[in-house]
């Protein structure tokens, strides 16, 4: 009986010290990445947080892995014996369920990284942490026409991934195809406010549109996309007699359309009392 009890133990002590040891290798490695990381001052900031964030998810996914290699056997007798009881948490924590398998999900499909801008479910922020149960983002609004951070954050849960849409628009990375309308009456000229939006937009882009035709060439060879035209465009839409909406775009940085569009916008105002 002793004989018994004294292999059981060593068995468990084994696992046991086993599984510390894993644990502790692991945080010391993860200590000696994160110093180097923070010691990487040419990094960007985006880019070392990107890093980071993918860092503790490794670390997370090697100590469970570890620790379910260790004690699989042990895990499939409480499973066998327990059923019932799962089978009850598993209901029971449907959404914790949901969550997981959304966080699965987000990253098979690889359908945005840390830094971009999406939308999901009337929610609207850039990307700064994703787990495998949710996402933290930094709101950008109020509403659809603007582009600056409200200064809240948002936390989606993952579960939202598996059932809704999600509109990434950082999709083509540092360079982006943006989009804003601009309404005004019948009357006017619109032969005039076309030439004169695409006039501004020219001036405003001129600066980076070469890097940004090279960007869009990297892309179309290696994703097989069909690029559009990247210069400025104005597209007129009739909304009714007495109301025209000149729908303007035009390539601009990521971080940056919002500013680029504000500064066509009020050029424009400047120089639209003179268009009659």
């Amino acid at each position: 009986m002793d004989f018994k009890n004294l292999i059981f133990d060593n068995v468990y002590s084994n696992k046991i010290f086993l599984s510390l040891t894993i644990f502790i290798v692991v945080m010391i490695l993860r200590m000696f990445v994160a110093k180097g990381l923070n010691n990487a001052t040419n990094m960007k900031i985006d880019k070392r947080r990107r890093w980071f964030v993918n860092l503790n998810s490794m670390v997370s996914f090697l100590i469970l892995i570890s620790f379910f290699l260790i004690w699989s056997n042990e895990i499939k007798t409480i499973a066998f014996s327990l059923a019932a009881i799962l089978v009850a948490i598993v209901i029971a924590s449907k959404e914790f369920t949901l969550n997981f398998f959304g966080g699965l999900f987000k990253i098979t499909q690889n359908s945005f990284h840390i830094g971009d801008r999406i939308e999901i479910n009337g929610l609207r922020g850039d990307v700064i942490d994703r787990t495998l149960f949710s996402t933290k983002v930094l709101e950008i609004g109020p509403g659809h026409e603007t582009h600056q951070l409200t200064g809240r954050s948002i936390i989606i849960p993952n579960s939202v991934f598996l059932t809704n849409c999600l509109i990434n628009e950082s999709h083509l990375k540092n360079y982006v195809l943006h989009t804003f309308k601009i309404p005004v009456k019948g009357s006017i000229d619109w032969e005039a406010s076309e030439k004169l939006l695409v006039e501004i937009c020219e001036k405003h882009c001129s600066d980076y549109f070469e890097r940004a035709q090279k960007h869009f060439d990297r892309i179309q060879k290696t994703s097989h996309l069909e690029i559009p035209v990247l210069k400025p465009r104005v597209h007129i839409n009739v909304i009714s007699p007495d109301q025209l909406d000149l729908i303007v775009r035009f390539t601009a940085p990521a971080g940056l359309k919002g500013r680029i569009e504000q500064r066509i916008l009020k050029d424009y105002l400047r120089e639209y009392k003179n268009i009659k």
